[in-house]
């Protein structure tokens, strides 16, 4: 016991503690793994399924508290083929699919069913495949792609030539558009200028017609008036331009009092008359 209670140990010079206990962390989480077969990873669906059990739909992307195994066969006796497992969340059948390195994409074991496959040429693929038949096919599909991708562009450069020459045509036809809007104003003010001079030609020309008329109306009555009423109308000027008689009256007039200078009123007498 007395061996273990050392208390002077040795530290080298280029000891940093940080990087020890960083150290004794992986390894203790690598011994704790070392043995299991499958480690607990969180992980999302490469692609939708569907549970065989329960016919729950899970989409793609969707994410999971799965597990991940590393199985005995080998791709080219290099690469490592996992395989990958999670739980329906609704009747909790464990779904299976591991990675396909040949194909660069998964395969369903079990437990469910892949919505959607594309159609490529990864069927014609042979599962055990050698390295130059691997390099054939790789430069094959590289070139197919490169075709395709010319292709493509081709087709871009002329769907984006054909969709500026319908702009140009559309731009074409707005201008045609604007100009024969703008000539039918034109057109449109010209004859109302028009209306507004010969509205004056026709108000002259009814003013006219309403004087004749009303001359017509003037002789007519005229025409059709009586001679008596003139006479009587004669006498009667006649009698208004006579003079009228007059009747004289007097007027008396208040006699003023005669005075002097020194305010002494003189009052005369009155004769009598023998």
């Amino acid at each position: 016991m007395s061996e273990r209670k050392v208390i002077n140990k040795y530290y080298p010079p280029d000891y940093d503690p940080q990087k020890a206990e960083k150290q004794v962390r992986q390894l203790s989480k690598k011994l704790k793994t070392m043995r299991q077969d499958s480690v607990t990873i969180r992980l999302m669906t490469p692609f939708s399924i569907r549970c065989l059990k329960c016919s729950e739909y899970i989409p793609k992307f969707r994410k999971f508290n799965g597990k991940k195994e590393v199985l005995p066969e080998k791709y080219l006796e290099t690469i490592k083929i996992y395989r990958l497992s999670i739980k329906c969340p609704r009747c909790n059948s464990m779904i299976s699919f591991k990675t396909d390195p040949n194909r660069g994409d998964y395969t369903m074991e079990v437990g469910g069913v892949r919505n959607y496959t594309k159609e490529n040429n990864n069927s014609q693929i042979k599962p055990d495949e050698s390295t130059e038949e691997t390099l054939e096919r790789l430069l094959k599909e590289e070139e197919e792609q490169n075709l395709t991708e010319e292709q493509k562009g081709k087709d871009r450069l002329e769907h984006l030539e054909e969709r500026l020459a319908k702009l140009q045509q559309e731009q074409a036809d707005d201008e045609a558009i604007e100009a024969l809007q703008k000539n039918n104003l034109l057109r449109m003010k010209r004859a109302a200028a028009l209306d507004m001079l010969s509205e004056p030609s026709k108000v002259d020309e009814e003013q006219d017609n309403l004087d004749d008329l009303t001359a017509q109306a003037f002789r007519q009555y005229e025409d059709q008036e009586p001679k008596e009423p003139e006479k009587s109308l004669e006498s009667s000027t006649k009698e208004t331009k006579s003079p009228q008689t007059l009747i004289p009256t007097k007027i008396q007039v208040k006699k003023k009092h005669t005075s002097n200078s020194l305010g002494v009123v003189v009052k005369k007498r009155k004769t009598k008359k023998h």
